[in-house]
């Protein structure tokens, strides 16, 4: 679709988009980041409990997508339903963002981290516009989020008759692209603060904060999430929990997708049965 068209569509939707939001003296700025399924929309809840009494404007881009005229159609193959609503994706959320800068509206904006560039761009932008700045991010396991990434598609379909499929590659690239994203917004020292939480936002793992333009912790912000995977790929009820409910996701599951997270529910089974092999064999001794 021509970028012409995707303008006249955003500047038709472009009011209820903004609709209550009012300008800040101080306004606020969160990015929020993790690989598609990790939970990172709880995060959200974490900043509106963190700050109850701010109206925000919420920017998501994986909501826009579905201003496409043809969405409705285009859904009905996961395969390619990213690929071309992505330039709805894309262009709202410039704009929106930039509506808040211009505006001064307190912000949240959601996304995967995976290009270290982006949220460091955005984060600048903010900051050289007066914005007081957080980025949140989930810590959660690769093979957690990408047997998520099928049970959720499957979900959307039994509750709504259409499921969007996050792309393979992009999931891949972020489990390691938030790395680097973090730790560059980290040493640029372009946020205030960085809070980290495991999978699906359930628990708090650590808060980097700037005082005097030190942080708080000398150790980077990758470190703890590689340790707090680790720590998580110990959970044995946060495993069989995951399990079962991609059990449940295969009863309706067609055969392409199904055999996909088969294969992984068999990875992560094994995994879970060597883990208590080996837990019980550090009990004996």
């Amino acid at each position: 679709m021509d970028l012409h068209r995707v303008k006249k569509i955003y500047q038709q939707e472009k009011e209820n988009l903004l609709l209550d939001l009012k300008p800040q003296d101080k306004p606020l700025a969160f990015i929020l980041g993790g690989q598609p399924a990790s939970g990172k929309s709880n995060l959200a809840n974490v900043v509106i409990s963190q700050f109850p009494n701010a109206n925000f404007l919420f920017v998501n881009g994986d909501i826009y997508r579905e201003f496409h005229p043809q969405a409705k159609d285009l859904i009905k193959d996961p395969h390619t339903y990213s690929e071309k609503t992505q330039i709805f994706s894309n262009f709202f959320t410039e704009e929106l963002i930039k509506e808040a800068i211009k505006n001064k509206y307190n912000i949240i904006v959601e996304g995967t981290m995976r290009n270290p560039q982006v949220p460091l761009n955005t984060a600048k932008m903010f900051k050289e516009n007066g914005f007081y700045v957080e980025a949140l991010a989930i810590s959660a396991p690769a093979s957690f989020t990408e047997i998520g990434l099928y049970t959720r598609y499957q979900e959307e379909i039994n509750f709504q008759g259409v499921g969007r499929l996050a792309d393979i590659k992009s999931h891949h690239s972020a489990v390691e692209g938030i790395l680097n994203s973090l730790d560059a917004l980290y040493d640029k020292k372009v946020v205030d603060k960085i809070q980290i939480y495991s999978y699906q936002g359930k628990s708090h793992i650590i808060t980097f904060e700037q005082k005097n333009e030190r942080w708080n912790y000398d150790v980077l912000p990758s470190e703890e999430v590689i340790y707090s995977r680790e720590k998580q790929l110990k959970d044995k009820e946060m495993i069989e929990s995951i399990i079962q409910r991609g059990d449940k996701a295969l009863e309706n599951m067609n055969a392409e997708i199904k055999n996909n997270l088969i294969d992984l529910l068999n990875e992560l089974e094994e995994y879970l049965r060597n883990l208590e092999e080996n837990q019980t064999r550090g009990f004996k001794r």
